[in-house]
């Protein structure tokens, strides 16, 4: 690898970066540059374009996108919320653990962190402040109850690596419930510490009538998860087929069952799905030209050999890969990291016989709790907004919750057993 190749790729690029230009320009107009200023072929922009969408797996982006806003707009949400409540409402700090627990079963539904957030975050904040609890501390457990929704499958980042990566997608989903059961576990600790030690309120404690009654109104959306893992695992359909399956689930529940998915909400979702699917899509269609250049330089083996002269050892090299990430996380878009870093790292993760489940799911969580850290943490700029708290007040109220979220990554860091033993019981 030459090292001017390297600064004619990525200094436009960060440069570009700096300036708010979107990912996919950044990226593209850095390998524009980079091909004409070393003569390579113009045909190579226009293949690898292509190449990179290239996947099957890519396919089941839209439907997933489509089922969460079936799911939102029909009804489902409001459901999950009060079947979380009549559970756990009446524990010292209960919409604060509703949010959690909520959030947990939503993550079932939608696979994406942002649709969680808002989706759970336009219900419940309003109910918070109205029960006294501070707006930034209510913006705080939402956004940190997210990062849950695309770690519990289905999942949209897990289908990107998988795809990127050639991992199955089927086992990847199983491989999150563990960890995205965890997450939730330390969360409601943190959650019930500051809620204990503040005093904030309960709701009385739901009847045997209002539980039966809860349960039976949200056992449509509860059974979505497992009919999508199921169908997976049993080897009944694909994760492609999954989604499609999910995406009339939701409609038929939506508009006939619970009747608050109306037809002149359609336009709307599917004008959502469309610009929620290009955004991706085209960042993934122009790492594919980035891909091919940084192969062809050889950045993934100069890489793999600059850490392997620092440790040898693979629970070393992913303590930095963890650290890499959560600093990625803070400065720019998570999603780039999946699309562009991940594929220069999974021959190091190979070569030091990491599982590439395990590293997909570490990975995968690392990114979304990016989501919550500032100076990006697009999350917590999402419920900030929603609950109209200054940024800087959400940021502090959210350190308990990001600590109880790195424990657990590291927790499943270096204890791979945790994320390999559902998918190692199911997939003999």
């Amino acid at each position: 690898m030459e090292f001017l190749q390297l600064i004619v790729l990525v200094v436009p690029m960060l440069a570009l970066i700096a300036l708010g230009l979107p990912i996919f320009l950044c990226m593209g107009i850095a390998c524009v540059i980079f091909v004409f200023s070393f003569d390579v072929p113009l045909m190579i922009l226009g293949q690898s374009f292509v190449r990179g969408l290239g996947n099957y797996d890519f396919l089941a982006l839209p439907f997933y996108f489509l089922a969460g806003d079936l799911m939102n707009a029909g009804g489902i949400t409001t459901r999950l919320v009060n079947f979380s409540a009549a559970f756990i409402g009446h524990i010292r700090g209960g919409l604060s653990h509703v949010t959690i627990l909520a959030s947990m079963i939503f993550s079932g539904v939608s696979g994406s962190a942002v649709a969680d957030a808002s989706a759970i975050g336009s219900l419940l904040i309003p109910s918070m402040k109205k029960e006294n609890f501070p707006a930034a501390y209510a913006a705080a457990v939402t956004a940190a109850a997210a990062t849950i929704g695309p770690v519990i499958p289905p999942s949209i980042p897990m289908v990107i690596y998988g795809s990127l990566c050639g991992v199955s997608v089927g086992k990847l989903f199983v491989a999150g419930v563990v960890p995205g059961i965890l997450m939730g576990v330390y969360l409601f600790a943190a959650s019930f510490i500051i809620s204990y030690r503040r005093g904030y309120p309960s709701h009385p404690r739901a009847t045997f009538r209002q539980l039966i009654r809860s349960t039976a109104e949200a056992s449509l959306a509860l059974v979505m998860p497992f009919i999508i893992v199921g169908g997976i695992v049993s080897g009944i359909v694909t994760p492609t087929e999954a989604g499609v399956i999910a995406v009339a689930y939701g409609f038929m529940v939506g508009m006939f069952v619970y009747r608050e998915l109306k037809p002149k909400d359609l336009l709307r979702i599917f004008s959502d799905t469309m610009t929620s699917t290009a955004t991706v899509l085209i960042i993934i269609a122009t790492s594919g030209l980035f891909s091919w250049i940084v192969a062809n330089m050889g950045l993934g083996d100069a890489l793999v050999g600059m850490l392997l002269s620092i440790s040898a050892n693979k629970w070393v090299i992913l303590g930095m890969v963890n650290a890499f990430f959560l600093i990625w996380g803070c400065i720019l878009d998570p999603m780039t990291a999946m699309i562009i870093i991940v594929p220069i790292l999974v021959p190091l993760a190979q070569k030091l016989g990491i599982d590439l489940v395990h590293f997909g799911v570490i990975v995968v969580m690392n990114l979304m709790i990016g989501l919550v850290t500032p100076p990006v943490g697009f999350v917590l700029y999402l419920t900030s907004s929603i609950a109209q708290a200054k940024l800087e007040d959400t940021i502090r109220e959210s350190v308990p919750f990001l600590i109880a979220l790195f424990l657990i990554l590291a927790l499943c860091t270096f204890f791979p057993a945790v994320i390999l033993w559902l998918p190692g019981l199911l997939f003999q």
